[in-house]
């Protein structure tokens, strides 16, 4: 063979390669392009879209009197689009780029830098469709400089955030709670969203318990209603504070930096505001009142249940957890042994001492008993073999009938009485006054304990008389009192203890509307409840009533005082009441107050409800 032929056939030898290699070429494009062209084309946009979360500006809470107890203020950031500051070649040119970007920034406003660079690496890694935040909380000044220089930084942008403000501290701060910044790996919609910006949601008191509403779910412990008659969001998850998020379409390269924004932002729905019940003026002079004690005041209408003050002593101002709360803060506040996370008003359960002697009276009017008949009080009644004095007067109030003895808070009178109706039938009275039983209030409350057979091993005669004068096994909160007291005054209805008014929507419109809730009634007859009350009236208004220090010409109030020995004998000490109701131009008002490691009912909580209302609705006190 000569060389011509061997020629030839490796030309047709790299022929033959040439045209396998384009027909395995033709082959897969085919494949790609006409097989799997639609899911390479849904790869290819889940991988350049971007859906980024617009977090909600949330809504504010108002006293009934138009008083803002939780809003927004605009806070100014100074951020980077890393996308429009990156620089060819290696990533370290562009982190070096950013670094400094962020330390001309910091000299020409007077900041000192505060970005490093595990913070952009970090970003660029986890959040590169999103600008990272400079500085925080820009001041006047600072602003105006840093507009100066704005046009020498590409990629530099100044913006607003709501930070959430509590404008009058401490002022019902136990009450509104506070905000916290929401962990996106436990939102619901985390999934939704590639670029997720979280929420800022409530973390305790009413901030948490209105943060949001399910749909078909009633706000919790509200049976709100609609005005209008039309559902008034149509959202998957219909918003109340927090609101619903907005979101928007950007279009990535292959690292993730925003090229440009795809469509219409889709605008976040901010949160709806809140009105409560609350009077400022009432809660200010509470929280005024309980200044340097620990205690609670909680004041009522007492013809729908609507709380007007409710106050705890000490307490803390929720600003103090905006941004976050630091940890040695925190625990500052965990630690204190007055504990001002705990709001006394309706998480507490005390003995209530006197202030159960009314529904003692109610037991006995409602199961035979005549308020003519008298008991002989001299001093102290022994019951299984142990003294019980009637400490109010040491060698006794003599013949004493139901008035007398609700007047000057005489025990004998109570435990004879209590002995002779037996616990079941006390018990009976009790629970329908709501004690051992919780009220339905909107945030997290005790139950109290009501007095049971079943609560010891052997229950004596002993115990019985206990709780016929408040002590033993009977505890109840400011709560519990300042509702039953409402349904002494109002002829027997308890109402469920309401927060919420209103809720309106960013234009103010009402959206909803709080109804009263019956929670029970009293197990008495209107004519027992006309006899208890003169009982009560004789404790305020009488010359020898154990209440008299709660007159005042404001307001005539009926009440009853309370003192409650707690602890063991060694470190004992008193926990003092006072409950009471009155009428001040056609409205009813029912209030319950407790001092810890007070005097007396009659020397520490009686004038505190004198001064109360004599401050809040005017007038000059005795």
């Amino acid at each position: 063979m000569d060389a011509a032929f061997f020629s030839k056939v490796r030309v047709v030898v790299i022929a033959f390669f040439v045209f396998f290699i384009y027909a395995v070429i033709v082959i897969r494009l085919w494949a790609v392009q006409v097989c799997s062209g639609e899911e390479i084309q849904q790869k290819v946009s889940r991988q350049y879209v971007r859906n980024i979360r617009i977090p909600a500006v949330r809504g504010r809470i108002f006293s009934s009197d138009g008083v803002m107890l939780a809003g927004n203020t605009a806070s100014y950031e100074i951020v980077f689009h890393i996308s429009e500051m990156r620089r060819p070649g290696r990533r370290s040119r562009t982190v070096n780029h950013v670094l400094f970007e962020a330390d001309r920034l910091a000299g020409a406003i007077g900041r000192t830098p505060v970005l490093t660079r595990e913070n952009i690496n970090r970003h660029m890694n986890y959040y590169p469709g999103l600008p990272i935040t400079v500085f925080k909380d820009i001041t006047a000044f600072e602003l105006a400089k840093a507009y100066e220089i704005s046009p020498m930084i590409r990629g530099m942008d100044i913006v607003t955030t709501p930070v959430r403000t509590y404008p009058h501290g401490k002022t019902a701060g136990q009450l509104i709670g506070y905000v916290g910044r929401e962990d996106p790996r436990s939102a619901e919609d985390r999934l939704s969203y590639f670029y997720y910006v979280p929420d800022t949601v409530g973390r305790a008191g009413l901030e948490r318990a209105y943060d949001t509403w399910d749909p078909g779910q009633r706000i919790p412990g509200s049976p709100l209603t609609v005005a209008d008659g039309n559902p008034a969001i149509p959202n998957e998850r219909r918003a109340l504070l927090r609101g619903f998020p907005g979101k928007k379409l950007v279009l990535v390269d292959s690292r993730g930096f925003v090229r440009e924004t795809i469509g219409a932002e889709i605008p976040a729905d901010n949160g709806k505001d809140l009105v409560l019940t609350l009077d400022f003026r009432a809660q200010k002079i509470a929280e005024s009142l309980l200044e340097g004690v620990t205690g609670a005041i909680v004041l009522l209408d007492a013809s729908n249940g609507n709380i007007l003050a409710m106050a705890s002593s000490p307490s803390y101002d929720p600003s103090e957890f905006v941004p976050r709360i630091s940890t040695a803060d925190y625990a500052r506040l965990r630690n204190d042994p007055r504990k001002p996370l705990f709001n006394r008003a309706y998480q507490g359960a005390f003995s209530p001492g006197s202030i159960i002697k009314p529904l003692v009276g109610i037991s006995l009017l409602e199961n035979g008993g005549f308020p003519e008949e008298s008991v002989y009080c001299d001093g102290y009644t022994r019951v299984g073999g142990h003294p019980i004095r009637c400490w109010i007067k040491a060698d006794g109030h003599g013949e004493v009938t139901l008035n007398d003895a609700l007047a000057v808070s005489c025990n004998d009178y109570f435990i004879e009485t209590g002995l002779r109706l037996g616990v079941d039938r006390l018990a009976a009275t009790f629970k329908s006054a709501g004690i051992g039983s919780k009220t339905g209030f909107i945030l997290p409350e005790t139950a109290g304990r009501l007095p049971s057979r079943s609560h010891k091993r052997r229950w004596t005669s002993f115990d019985t008389a206990l709780i016929s004068i408040g002590q033993g096994d009977v505890l109840i909160s400011p709560l519990q009192a300042a509702v039953y007291t409402a349904a002494i005054a109002n002829g027997g209805t308890l109402w469920k203890p309401n927060l919420l008014k209103e809720v309106l929507n960013a234009g103010g419109s009402v959206v909803y509307s709080e109804r009263p809730r019956v929670l029970g009634r009293l197990a008495a007859s209107p004519e027992t409840l006309e006899k208890i009350r003169y009982g009560m009236f004789l404790s305020v208004n009488s010359d020898i009533g154990g209440s008299k220090r709660a007159r005042n010409r404001t307001i005539q109030l009926s009440g009853k005082t309370g003192t409650a020995e707690v602890g063991p004998r060694a470190t004992r000490y008193k926990n003092t009441w006072f409950i009471g109701f009155g009428t001040h131009q056609s409205r009813t008002y029912a209030i319950a107050i407790l001092v810890e490691h007070g005097a007396s009912g009659g020397k520490t909580c009686a004038p505190l409800a004198a001064r109360f209302f004599t401050e809040w609705l005017g007038g000059t006190g005795e």
